[in-house]
């Protein structure tokens, strides 16, 4: 591909998939003006999955295999299971950190909305616009990248981890400066994810990383809530008020 021809694809897949990401939270935000709640992630993954399949088919017209969606080569290994902990190291410190009783996951969620909209749907959706429409638009720059310690990282695996981390800004408001660790962690995670989808040239692993990373940093802060829980009531291992 020519160079100045690469560029501007680029540009356009980055416009494309930022206009869907803007499309998605502000459908979200609509909704919940209109009916005086607070913004709902659902209808922002749903709405972004939708639209970003809708963007692949019109680019491909229906070859959705170049987006990832087919098996490839992946394989499952159960040391997959393993990317879960990275980010329950990460979680931990935070929590053992709180002195007051955590909630049910970092987006106050109840264990079951967390295991549909966090686990599920958010890393789906979100991995269908990153590693589906984005990577996958710029695989004709996947002879560029960086070299990390004899493993080859391609420009359109780093440019969507960049693009995934971006679209974390939105916790800007809420957290600020504790924003940082998030952004970089992403980032991380969109580069692993990145490197699965684009070796077997499938989203399935690029999803189960995802999945995997959200649910490690969800089960430390589960399980303080459960210590703290049985503390409160005066179980065994708590002390009972008299």
């Amino acid at each position: 591909m020519d160079e100045s021809w690469g560029l501007l694809w680029t540009l356009w897949a980055l416009l494309l998939a930022g206009a869907i990401a803007a499309v998605s939270l502000g459908a979200a935000k609509l909704w919940a003006r209109r009916r005086e709640r607070r913004t709902n992630s659902l209808i922002t993954h749903a709405v972004m999955a939708v639209l970003s399949v809708t963007a692949m088919a019109w680019l491909c017209r229906g070859q959705f295999a170049e987006f990832g969606f087919s098996v490839g080569t992946f394989r499952w290994s159960f040391l997959m299971i393993l990317w879960a902990v990275p980010m329950a190291l990460l979680t931990l410190p935070q929590v053992l950190g709180r002195r007051s009783e955590p909630s049910a996951s970092p987006f106050h969620f109840t264990p079951t909305e967390t295991v549909v909209r966090v686990w599920l749907v958010a890393s789906v959706a979100e991995e269908i616009l990153t590693r589906g429409l984005i990577q996958s638009s710029l695989v004709a720059l996947s002879d560029v990248g960086l070299s990390v310690r004899a493993h080859f990282v391609s420009l359109p695996v780093l440019i969507g981890a960049v693009a995934f981390s971006a679209m974390h800004l939105v916790l800007l408001k809420r957290m600020g400066a504790r924003v940082a660790p998030v952004l970089v962690v992403t980032f991380l995670l969109g580069c692993i994810a990145g490197v699965y989808r684009e070796a077997a040239g499938s989203l399935i692993p690029a999803v189960a990383v995802h999945v995997l990373f959200n649910v490690g940093g969800t089960i430390p802060v589960w399980v303080a809530q459960a210590v703290r829980a049985r503390r409160a009531s005066g179980m065994p291992g708590g002390r009972e008020e008299g």
